[in-house]
């Protein structure tokens, strides 16, 4: 069966008092935070809704409630304290491979996904006290392993992609 998820959070903002609590410099841009995320895809039910001892036997965890087929990320966008993260993918769900990924059915596809005004939301973070600069630089080391930039500042894109041989790519560059 067809199943779709949409979780939107647009537009959300704090007073200035609670804004003044983690930042009093006001370094951090004060624009609305937006978290918004749109699936849908395939699933199939594996237990009879209208029978009492099949839910039961999901509630106890005796049988499993049903499976993922396929998985669209039709949108993703992560927008906060000036940085934005936005993604689109598919990834098709092979069930009877539970052993590629140690007990999870293997997924088979990819996500793309763009960040915006990371680097230098770090940087007001560190200047601010409220990260390290170690931290800070193993989180810039990892965005350096899985992203590339693009041709505008501040501005770095990635595909993630999981093959049919199980491995996972990050650009081309495989990881596992």
């Amino acid at each position: 069966q067809d199943f779709g998820l949409t979780v939107q959070l647009a537009n959300f903002t704090t007073s200035e008092m609670l804004w003044a609590m983690v930042d009093p410099t006001g370094q951090l841009p004060r624009d609305p935070a937006t978290l918004h995320l749109d699936l849908s895809g395939k699933a199939t039910l594996l237990f009879d809704m209208m029978d009492p001892e099949s839910i039961t036997g999901v509630e106890t965890g005796a049988q499993n409630p049903g499976e993922v087929n396929s998985i669209d990320i039709n949108a993703l966008e992560l927008t906060a304290a000036g940085a934005s993260l936005t993604g689109t993918g598919a990834f098709e769900i092979d069930n009877s491979d539970t052993q590629t990924f140690s007990g999870m059915p293997k997924p088979v596809g990819a996500v793309d996904l763009k960040l915006v005004g990371g680097n230098g939301l770090i940087d007001k973070l560190v200047a601010m006290g409220l990260l390290p600069e170690d931290q800070a630089m193993g989180a810039r080391m990892m965005m350096g392993l899985f992203t590339i930039p693009s041709g505008t500042p501040d501005t770095l894109t990635s595909k993630i992609e999981v093959n049919d041989q199980g491995h996972v790519l990050a650009n081309g560059q495989r990881l596992r």
